[in-house]
Parts: structure tokens; sequence; C-alpha cells
């Protein structure tokens, strides 16, 4: 399974009802540009508040590019996802172009479906960090419905070992947008929906 990727069990009882796409409209709910505006949005906060997930602070975060397999599974969710309890976390995740100034890029791969991340950004000190990244997940090549989307923010927390694989990564998605076209479903109750994973990560080769 991606992390990134919405999966079928979201939309389990999701009829449409109307078009409305967003039960909080005057809060920014995509185009993230900084760490801050990712915890700010009131998805993301309660998210990480429910959820316990550390985030950890700092502008010397280790460097992490490189390409990792991933091994570990979900460990707790909101109520509307309790079907995932449980699901394996085992994709490849590829970290590139990290800069001094606290960006880096994430695309997470598993089979032939590819998810990637925009806006990028990583936080930490002594070893730790955070990565911070969102994804527009849209369609068929998403496990959705035609006409239905979501924006998907990714918080990924661990620590880099000796041996550059990444140790107790804790992973939190959490949808904090969605609308549809489509007259089967009504999408409103996605929004602020979230799932945690932990995992280890082993480096397969540096970038």
């Amino acid at each position: 399974m991606l992390a990134l990727v919405i999966t079928a069990f979201i939309l389990t009882g999701c009829y449409k009802e109307d078009s409305s796409s967003s039960n909080n409209p005057s809060s920014k709910t995509s185009g993230f540009y900084a760490p801050e505006e990712f915890i700010e949005n009131p998805s993301v906060k309660n998210a990480v508040r429910e959820s316990g997930i550390p985030v950890n602070n700092g502008d010397t975060p280790p460097a992490l590019a490189g390409t990792y397999l991933s091994n570990g599974s979900i460990t707790n969710v909101s109520s509307l996802l309790n079907e995932m309890l449980g699901v394996a976390i085992q994709s490849e995740f590829i970290l590139s172009k990290q800069t001094a100034s606290g960006r880096i890029e994430l695309e997470e791969r598993i089979g032939g479906i590819r998810a990637t991340g925009i806006g990028g950004y990583i936080t930490g000190a002594n070893g730790n960090f955070t990565i911070y990244i969102e994804s527009y997940q849209s369609g068929s090549e998403a496990g959705l419905p035609s006409g239905v989307s979501v924006n998907v923010v990714l918080l990924m927390s661990g620590t880099k070992l000796n041996n550059g694989d990444l140790s107790n990564v804790q992973g939190l998605t959490i949808y904090t947008n969605a609308s549809s076209s489509n007259n089967a479903y009504d999408v409103r109750n996605v929004i602020g929906a979230w799932y945690k994973w932990k995992a280890d990560f082993s480096l397969q080769t540096e970038n």
C-alpha cells in the first residue's frame, strides 16, 4: 500500500447529497509554503494532536536523499478509517533534492503505481527529522472513482541511523480537502480523516 495514495476504504458510505467540497472553506486546505502552514491547517493540527505523532523541529535535519524500502503497518486511524488498522505499508520511497534551506522531494512507488509529493519541506536536528509533503490525488490512477479528487498531506518523522537506515519512522496521512463531480459520492466527511503508520526504512542506494 502507498502511504500517499487514498484507498477505497475512505469512500465507503460516502454518498452524494450536494456538491459541497469543504466543511471549513475559510481555512487553507492546500498549497502550503512552509512547515508552519502545514501544522496550522485545522485538519493537520487535529490529526497531529489525536495521533500523537512526534514533530521534530530544527533547521539541521540529517541528509536523507536516497532510495528506501519500507516495512511497517497502519497503527492508528480516525473513526472513518477503522478498517485500515493493520494494513501493511510496504513500498519504495525515493527522497531527493534536499537543500540546506529545508526543501525535499518525495516519491513513493509500489508495483506500477507512483505517487509524488509537492511543496516538500524537512525540519529536525540531532539525527531526527520530520518531512512535510502534500499530494493531489484524482481519479482511477489514485484508486478513486471518476470525478473524485483529494488533497493529501503526509507528515513523516523518524531518526537516521549510522548505517543510513531510517528507524522508527512514523507517518501521518491526512485528507485536507476533497471534491466530487460524481453524483454517486458526497466527500465532505473525508476532510480531516487520517491514518498513522509505523515502519522501518532500509536504505537501498544513496542519491
